[in-house]
């Protein structure tokens, strides 16, 4: 479930990390020391294009998996539609007579067949549509992104390219790129831009383990951690 992160470089900087994140970068550095890092520029055709320095202060935190974990949950919660709705005993359909007489049919007493001992009847205690949105300080979510991206750099999870357009809009040549990548299995392409690259979306619409986003829509829990 471990995917590649591929970002544009010039972009000022969201699913979990692998069991152990190195303690040294897969480029050699000590993790966390929040060292601005070189890190190779190249394109889908893998020419070189230079190198690119990342700020320390968002690609070198220290992996901190309590406020990813803090910031998923959050970011979950806000999705969840809360439409959840079960009917109470004056809302579920049904007679509001008394079933029987209250004495001398040996049964136990009822006044209704809407209670919720009866099938069909109403449901005690149950949800209610309500909204599970909660709030969460922004430096905690703003670190949450920058753990994620710290650990995809020290296990040499994110590449960086000069620009993510594709050279053609052929799903087949998308394919043999990313099967072309070492481990990787999903991958998560990030567009600097407002809207997403027309050729990069065409390309990737059609792979389950493909997913592109805009710069602007990252998060901690996107589908590339």
């Amino acid at each position: 479930m471990w995917k590649n992160v591929i970002l544009h470089p010039w972009s000022l900087l969201q699913w979990r990390f692998s069991s152990t994140i190195p303690a040294v970068h897969a480029l050699g550095n000590v993790q966390g020391k929040l060292r601005d890092i070189e890190v190779k520029v190249t394109n889908f055709i893998k020419e070189d294009k230079g190198v690119a320095v990342l700020a320390g202060d968002v690609f070198d935190v220290p992996i901190r998996r309590d406020i990813v974990h803090r910031v998923v949950c959050w970011q979950l919660a806000k999705r969840r539609q809360g439409t959840h709705s079960t009917k109470t005993i004056s809302e579920v359909r049904g007679t509001g007579k008394k079933p029987h007489p209250q004495k001398g049919t040996g049964s136990a007493r009822h006044g209704t067949l809407r209670g919720p001992q009866f099938r069909h009847g109403a449901t005690m205690h149950g949800p209610k549509p309500r909204s599970y949105e909660y709030k969460l300080p922004k430096k905690v979510r703003r670190l949450g992104l920058k753990v994620a991206l710290s650990a995809r750099l020290a296990e040499g999870k994110l590449a960086l390219f000069d620009n993510v357009k594709p050279p053609t809009h052929k799903t087949k040549d998308m394919v043999k790129y990313i099967s072309e990548l070492e481990q990787c299995k999903k991958v998560l392409f990030v567009d600097d831009g407002d809207k997403v690259n027309p050729n990069l979306y065409r390309a990737t619409s059609n792979l389950h383990y493909a997913h592109v986003l805009s710069v602007k829509v990252l998060a901690a829990d996107s589908k590339a951690f």
